[in-house]
């Protein structure tokens, strides 16, 4: 097998998996807590305020999405961080069930619309065999490939639909007037960003 193809498919395969681990950092922000006038209106701003700052791209939230390390491991593929997780959360979006109160516990079911880090890499395989196949990148510098690889990283991300995923239910407990999400819900958001 031509190196150049593995380095190709190396470096796709950590891009992919990157994608999981910085989503799942991002939703620890769902621990903020809510200030609206009523229950549900709390609620609904505690798991919402997050949300919408992913969903308007904001640079500073799109920025904390993404530990240091990932940060340098997207970079040492060629590709810009922001570029990155810009492209990924193309098309992001959510929408909240009925709130369900008793006492001081509540759950709502929080759909996601988003791209899914298993189609991107099922995209990124397909296109390193591809190009493995073909022979295409054969004669390449190393600094052609990692250039390569970069733009078909970016593109093949910009191409990924999103998709919607099954509703998550989220649990809040009331502390003092606010409402916190529970701990728990970053293992099942992870998993459906996943696949």
């Amino acid at each position: 097998m031509n190196s150049k193809a593995l380095d190709f498919k190396s470096i796709s395969i950590r891009v992919a998996c990157v994608a999981a681990v910085m989503i799942a950092a991002g939703f620890l922000l769902l621990g903020l807590t809510g200030c609206g006038p009523s229950n549900e209106e709390r609620i609904e701003q505690a798991i919402s305020q997050p949300l919408e700052a992913i969903k308007a791209k904001d640079e500073a939230t799109l920025s904390s999405l993404l530990s240091d390390d990932a940060k340098q491991q997207i970079s040492d593929t060629g590709i810009d961080p922001i570029a990155y997780i810009s492209a990924y959360l193309d098309g992001f979006d959510y929408a909240l069930g009925p709130i369900d109160i008793n006492k001081d516990t509540a759950t709502v079911d929080l759909t996601i619309t988003c791209k899914t880090t298993d189609s991107i890499f099922a995209a990124l395989d397909q296109k390193a065999k591809e190009d493995f196949e073909s022979s295409a990148s054969a004669n390449n510098t190393e600094e052609q490939t990692k250039s390569e690889v970069a733009e078909n990283t970016l593109d093949l991300i910009n191409a990924a639909a999103p998709v919607q995923h099954d509703p998550i239910t989220i649990t809040l407990h009331k502390v003092d007037k606010s409402w916190i999400v529970d701990d728990d819900i970053n293992g099942a958001l992870l998993k459906a960003l996943q696949g």
